[in-house]
């Protein structure tokens, strides 16, 4: 008698389970992201970005100067085809359910090409890259940190990078990481020194973060605007996390992906 009231509330409770599924509203459901592709997210000549969400009416929008996608931007129909840098935002809506996050991807045109690379400081042993070439060599890495296109530093990061001959440079591009749950900050200055002058210095500050934010890859752009022979960069890290963090006061771990020079 005992087992069969045991097996009775089992059943009730089982029941009781399925039918509360059924009265969940429509729009308490949010469509997951798109999923979101580019052949490459540096651009020679061109990429081509495809996305999808594989479920019965979703519609896909987005843009592609970075602003926030609504059913009035462009419809998603076909890969496209890109030739220009900028920030494409995808974003899945459906008639019965709530929107999904967005989903982002920035494109950047390639680097020129750099001769040689030379170091004066070391990166971390655990995190060296695919060596000493890796912020040069015109490959971005994926948002993982132990992705091997990411060097990570615990110090300054230090190198001379010259071409051939006297090339225009536009601006350099600092690629890095943005991970503070794993105590991975944006840089806290950035240094670029054009033909070993010391007097032809440029100094980007970086606005330092006041809140936890999520995992994201980021960009700092310094304007060279002139012809040099050799930019020696030298990207600092944080000396102390900030106090509203659980590491405040250690030093931040620094990572980058790619230097950019166009």
């Amino acid at each position: 008698m005992r087992l069969l009231m045991v097996f009775c509330c089992l059943v009730l409770f089982s029941c009781t389970q399925k039918g509360s599924t059924q009265f969940l509203q429509s729009n308490q459901v949010s469509l997951a992201q798109p999923r979101v592709m580019a052949t490459s997210t540096l651009i020679d000549s061109f990429v081509t970005i495809k996305a999808e969400l594989k479920l019965g009416d979703v519609s896909i929008y987005y843009t592609s100067e970075g602003e926030e996608p609504s059913q009035s931007a462009t419809k998603y129909e076909r890969p496209i085809r890109v030739s220009n840098s900028g920030t494409f935002k995808f974003k899945a809506y459906h008639p019965d359910w709530n929107p999904s996050e967005v989903t982002e991807l920035t494109l950047y045109k390639k680097g020129l090409d750099v001769d040689t690379i030379v170091w004066h400081s070391n990166s971390s042993e655990k995190y060296k890259g695919q060596g000493e070439n890796t912020l040069i060599n015109q490959t971005k890495a994926s948002l993982n940190f132990s992705d091997p296109q990411w060097v990570g530093f615990d110090t300054i990061a230090s190198a001379t990078v010259s071409f051939k001959d006297n090339t225009f440079v536009k601006a350099l591009t600092v690629s890095y990481l943005n991970d503070v749950g794993s105590w991975i900050f944006p840089p806290e200055s950035i240094t670029v020194i054009l033909n070993e002058d010391p007097s032809a210095r440029k100094i980007k500050e970086i606005e330092p973060l006041k809140s936890m934010v999520s995992r994201k890859m980021e960009t700092v752009n310094i304007p060279i605007d002139t012809e040099v022979q050799s930019l020696r960069i030298e990207v600092h890290n944080i000396q102390s996390i900030p106090q509203w963090h659980e590491g405040h006061g250690a030093k931040a771990w620094l990572f980058m992906d790619e230097w950019i020079l166009n």
